[in-house]
Formats: structure tokens, sequence, C-alpha cells
């Protein structure tokens, strides 16, 4: 196994335990996003953030890496990591195919985790839509004297905030 295959190894096995580590942080976010505390949710979000950078850099690491396989081997036309497993050593192909593996669990379970948390922002902000709209247009009901100075209900539409945005 030459040494850049290694370098794509340890790369892809990093881009993996950070990945990991980004389901930890949506598993959080769940309990954040259901207990209402906004400002860990801020704090979480800048974390995600960092985390999604952290990835980005690793992502650009292992195509440089990509690249120089493809050269040291003198392959054309390979697009992904699937392409190049076909020129590689059993070893290094096992290894791969683990990681891989690996990858598409975690990845998929990184997606549900962001669906749930996406769908309990949206019903959240309904909420806070349905009690805004309640707010602004509760009705009070006061008394007046007609003309007759008979006592009259009249309904008093009171709003919360003077414009609706």
């Amino acid at each position: 196994m030459s040494k850049s295959v290694e370098q794509l190894i340890t790369a892809l096995n990093k881009q993996y335990e950070i990945y990991e580590e980004l389901l930890e942080i949506e598993k959080n976010k769940r309990k954040i996003i259901i207990a209402g505390k906004i400002k860990e949710l801020d704090g979480i979000t800048s974390k995600e953030q960092a985390m999604i950078l952290s990835i980005a850099k690793i992502e650009k690491i292992r195509e440089a890496i990509m690249q120089n396989i493809i050269k040291e081997l003198n392959i054309n036309n390979i697009e992904n990591i699937s392409d190049l497993i076909q020129y590689l050593d059993i070893s290094a192909k096992t290894k791969i195919l683990s990681i891989r593996d690996k990858f598409t669990e975690v990845l998929k379970l990184v997606k549900n985790e962001n669906e749930l948390n996406s769908k309990l922002i949206e019903q959240s902000l309904e909420y806070i839509e349905f009690n805004k709209n309640l707010l602004t247009t509760l009705e009070n009901r006061g008394s007046t004297y007609g003309s007759n100075a008979n006592e009259r209900d009249v309904k008093i539409k009171s709003n919360l905030f003077d414009a609706k945005i």
C-alpha cells in the first residue's frame, strides 16, 4: 500500500470521526429544540458550522490525495473513490470499503437527525405564529351607553401589535 493510499485512508477516517461528532451534536440539538433553549441552540449552531468547515478542509485534503494517487498509478477518468478502488490492492480495498460502509450509516443517521430537527423547528415556528395570531386578534367586550341610555355590548378588537408583519 502506497503512502498516498495510507493518507487517503487516514483522511477518510478523520472525516468519519467528524461526522460522528456532528451526529452527537445533532442529537443534542434535538434535545435543546424540544426544551426551547434558544441561547443554547445558537451555541450549538456555531459548533455545527465549525464542524462543517472542518469537513470542507478535510475534503479538500482528500481530493488532493486522490489526485496524487491518480498520478502515481497513472490512471485516467477517476471521478470518485469507488472508481479508484479497482486499482488498489486488497488490503487498501478492504479498509476503504469498511470506511465507506461506516460513512453510509453515519450520514444516514445525520440526515435523519437533521430532518427531525427541521420538523421540530418548523412546528415551533408554527406554534409561535399561531400564538401571535391569537394575541393579535383577541376580542374584548366592553359596554357603552346607547342614545336611549341603554347599556349595549361593543366588540373592541385589541391588537397587540400595530401592524402584521
